[in-house]
């Protein structure tokens, strides 16, 4: 239920919200770190960091965040999006065995990167976006493989403004992680980690 209210809250978000277009694509074809939690009753992330080239080329990586915050009082709703290039100096680790995410969205190029924090007041019936805030995200994943499987997803999220294409083909497996994201702490339980084949990330602002 609470996934259909989200659904339904993002595409009342009005067309005036849009800014100017733009677009980015990674193709992602070697490891990835996953986490999905819950921090609260009333909030939730995901966050995907993926190599762009095979091991051991020099290349970037890139990072895709979600979060769903509701007000205590159920007032209004908001929701963050971050997704861009990273340095691959940030996401570390030879294997799924052990993979390390150190890095601030301060350092982000907004040429490379799309990030915006949106309200839904539910009292006005209006919306405000603006720059998503900025943080520090510091995670450890280490593959255990208590249950892998063989993945193919082809998504398409339209979130406010901007529209998210995500074809994937990967292997992946649980794992364990610690360390925070934004200041929350991880829940060592909610990881995956894995290997992308060719995946796409595509992404546009309208």
């Amino acid at each position: 239920m609470k996934s259909l209210l989200v659904t339904s809250l993002i595409m009342l978000l009005p067309v005036s919200a849009r800014a100017q277009t733009t677009h980015l694509k990674f193709t992602q074809n070697a490891e990835f770190a996953s986490l999905n939690q819950s921090p609260g009753p009333n909030s939730s992330f995901q966050l995907q960091v993926s190599r762009n080239a095979s091991t051991g080329n020099t290349t970037s990586a890139s990072i895709n965040y979600l979060e769903f915050d509701f007000a205590p009082d159920f007032s209004s709703f908001t929701f963050i999006q971050i997704v861009g290039a990273i340095p691959s100096a940030a996401f570390t680790g030879q294997t799924t065995k052990n993979l390390v995410l150190n890095f601030d969205t301060s350092q982000l190029d907004p040429t490379t990167s799309i990030s915006q924090s949106c309200t839904f007041s539910f009292v006005t019936f209006t919306q405000t976006c603006g720059p998503a805030p900025a943080g520090v995200i510091n995670a450890e994943w280490k593959g255990n493989s208590v249950v892998s499987s063989e993945v193919i997803t082809i998504r398409e999220d339209t979130m406010g403004p901007i529209t998210t294409k995500f074809h994937q083909r990967s292997d992946s497996s649980s794992a364990s992680a610690r360390g925070s994201v934004f200041g929350v702490t991880v829940n060592p339980a909610a990881a995956q980690v894995g290997v992308n084949h060719s995946s796409t990330l595509e992404v546009t602002r309208n």
